[in-house]
């Protein structure tokens, strides 16, 4: 028999779209399973507590490329707030495809979420939420506009993706990141 083999990268990444598409009650063992090429004994033996094991090292993921991607981005460099904003908008939209794919943190906290996932989640949305009002800071906004519009800003993401799931208007989300991006300084 042959051994099954997958690195942590690509397995992350292949229960992340699972999961992300699914939720975490659509996401079968079965479907983790064909979509890794993991047996289920071989999930279960890298994650012990099964899917609740999947979904963590996947909120760890997402994380870490959030932090990457998106947030260290928005705090580092000498670039113009405006200009990292724009760089910002350009990873949200592809991260999400045009708002094609599901955020996690949506489909996550549908019915009851687990406490440590949702802290998990909450602790990436108040670090999103923290960058964006010191970027807003930096733009010589005062802390609580600042605030005000990073708020609106997350808020308008999810939004703009349940939005465009719910209609299948596929320039809903894309749209809605152009109009952001020409309001948050102002």
């Amino acid at each position: 028999m042959a051994l099954q083999t997958i690195d942590d990268h690509s397995l992350a990444e292949s229960l992340f779209e699972v999961f992300r598409s699914r939720g975490y009650e659509g996401a079968t063992l079965s479907l983790l399973s064909e979509v890794t090429g993991l047996k289920k004994s071989s999930l279960y033996h890298r994650f012990p507590a099964g899917k609740d094991d999947m979904v963590k090292a996947v909120v760890l993921y997402v994380s870490s490329q959030l932090h990457t991607h998106i947030i260290e981005p928005l705090l580092k460099g000498k670039e113009q707030p405006e200009k990292k904003f724009s760089k910002m908008i350009a990873t949200v939209n592809m991260f999400y495809s045009d708002g094609r794919k599901n955020c996690l943190l949506n489909v996550l906290n549908l019915g009851e979420p687990k406490a440590e996932i949702n802290g998990l989640l909450n602790n990436d949305y108040t670090d999103w939420l923290a960058a964006l009002c010191t970027l807003g800071e930096e733009a010589g906004l005062d802390k609580k506009v600042a605030k005000e519009r990073a708020e609106h800003f997350l808020i308008i993401v999810q939004g703009a993706l349940v939005i465009q799931r719910l209609t299948n208007n596929k320039s809903t989300f894309k749209k809605n990141m152009a109009y952001e991006e020409k309001q948050f300084f102002k």
